[in-house]
């Protein structure tokens, strides 16, 4: 790190600011080395957020200058000290002190700026970490707190205490701020040599890690200021059933179909992968059948029950979702799990998956199932389009999406928004490009629903507050029109 500094700016102030601007980028150091043209400077504490236990400071003096005056400026001005020349430099050991009694040394800023060879105003400053402050970090524990929290996410930065996600709010753990150090420390507890090799080289990478008893983490290592960082999420050793999910029995009922696409969508964090899980897991539980799943990384890891299941992982059992896609149809099938369609190429294997015979279950990130029709479509050149509506109308088993809000009393409960497929008033719409009519076909038809229509039926039931429900809308209009029981005109047309 370097510290540029104005004419008006003491040794001091460097000393300040730098040890708090590493301290808020990589931890609290426990030794660091500031460096320039004419003078250097090192301080030491076990404590240095608190206090300085050792400070010293090396500057080129003036050729005409002896140390001892030096010292006799500092003895005059009270600053207790020790001092020596050596090789047309001196050298000075100041006692320890606490950051609060810092302005109590300035005396010593104008000692050097009257014996240094150069001014040390208006200098760059090379700050670095020689030693973090130590703390007794375990990985094992933190996931232990966060699974009586009921905390769905840990998030581990250098600079920081760590946080939680507890109902989607983030909250500081009653912990010390981790250091550079610290992280590297929990990287090694969570990851092999190799991931950690790969996270080095790579700058981010994601894997898996089992905490026996408490369940399967999903970790994502990045960098931040130079710094080894972790988003990590908790995963149950078993998939949740379905019955615990609060999700329409209409979602289920596609698991019994032997052919077909259907995705699960929302954002980052609102329950695909669990809903997903809980599908693949009740197909285990009732049919025969070979599925491959194809993930990055592995989430929730399956046992055979009355199905087989192969879980490979990108980046370790193939290169690439669309390779795997493309490998699994060779490799007798009946129900293939894609993490995540992330790319044109995947997209077209999925599709190609789905309209051969095979039942495909994947994920994309978008807001409503009407836009994830759209954006399967629009990944693909005008010059295909067509195509695709056509691939896409006869493959689509349905569209999941998600929202995940919080319950009255706690706790989450997702929210969707249905579409299903097969229906030839869907097949239509998608074959004609009148992509926009889906939405009144959602609002009419029984076995779909809108965000709106569901967030209603939960704040019905006293499930969510109103203001929580609203959120969930499309806009506030929308839920006041269905809590009436007002159809919009284009349904009403479609009822006709």
């Amino acid at each position: 790190m370097f510290i540029g500094t104005r004419s008006t700016s003491t040794i001091l102030e460097v000393l300040q600011v730098g040890v708090s601007e590493l301290t808020r980028q990589s931890g609290i150091p426990s030794d660091v080395v500031f460096t320039s043209p004419y003078c250097d400077m090192q301080v030491q504490s076990a404590e240095m957020d608190k206090r300085v236990d050792k400070f010293r400071i090396e500057f080129k003096i003036k050729p005409d200058v002896n140390p001892n005056a030096v010292a006799e400026a500092l003895q005059q001005a009270r600053i207790p000290c020790q001092v020596r020349g050596m090789n047309e430099k001196c050298l000075i050991h100041l006692p320890s002190f606490e950051w609060r009694q810092l302005r109590q040394l300035l005396p010593v800023d104008q000692v050097l700026e009257q014996f240094a060879i150069h001014t040390l105003r208006s200098q760059s400053w090379k700050v670095l970490v020689q030693a973090y402050k130590r703390h007794d970090v375990n990985i094992n524990k933190m996931i232990e707190i966060m699974k009586q929290r009921n905390a769905s996410d840990l998030h581990l930065r250098a600079g920081t205490p760590p946080y939680i996600r507890v109902d989607n709010d983030l909250m500081p753990m009653d912990m010390p701020p981790l250091s550079a150090e610290d992280m590297q420390e929990i990287i090694y507890q969570l990851g092999s040599e190799e991931e950690v090799a790969r996270l080095q080289a790579e700058r981010e990478t994601s894997f898996q890690f089992h905490a026996a008893g408490l369940g399967y983490l999903r970790c994502s290592g990045y960098y931040k200021q130079g710094a080894m960082a972790l988003a990590i999420r908790i995963i149950p050793e078993e998939p949740l059933p379905f019955e615990s999910l609060n999700i329409p029995d209409v979602v289920r009922a596609v698991c019994d179909k032997h052919r077909g696409l259907f995705l699960v969508c929302g954002t980052t964090g609102s329950g695909k992968s669990t809903t997903l899980a809980a599908m693949i897991d009740y197909i285990n539980k009732t049919r025969h059948a070979n599925v491959i799943t194809i993930e990055d990384p592995i989430e929730y890891v399956y046992r055979d029950k009355k199905s087989i299941i192969s879980q490979r992982q990108v980046g370790r059992d193939t290169f690439s979702f669309a390779n795997a896609l493309k490998g699994a149809l060779r490799e007798d099938p009946d129900v293939i799990l894609v993490g995540e369609m992330r790319d044109l190429e995947t997209i077209r294997a999925a599709l190609s998956a789905a309209e051969t015979g095979h039942l495909v279950f994947s994920t994309l990130h978008t807001m409503t199932a009407v836009d994830t029709v759209n954006r399967v479509i629009s990944y693909f050149p005008q010059a295909e389009r067509d195509l695709i509506r056509q691939e896409l109308a006869y493959t689509l088993q349905g569209v999941v999406c998600q929202r995940l809000l919080k319950k009255v009393g706690g706790g989450r409960i997702p929210c969707v928004e249905i579409l299903l497929g097969g229906k030839p008033i869907v097949r239509d719409a998608i074959l004609e490009g009148d992509i926009g009519r889906l939405y009144s076909i959602i609002e009419v038809d029984s076995d779909m629903k809108s965000f709106d229509q569901y967030a209603v039926e939960l704040y019905q039931k006293k499930i969510v507050t109103k203001e929580v429900a609203i959120s969930a809308c499309s806009n506030e209009e929308a839920f006041e029109r269905i809590v009436s029981g007002i159809k919009s005109s284009e349904g009403r047309k479609i009822l006709g």
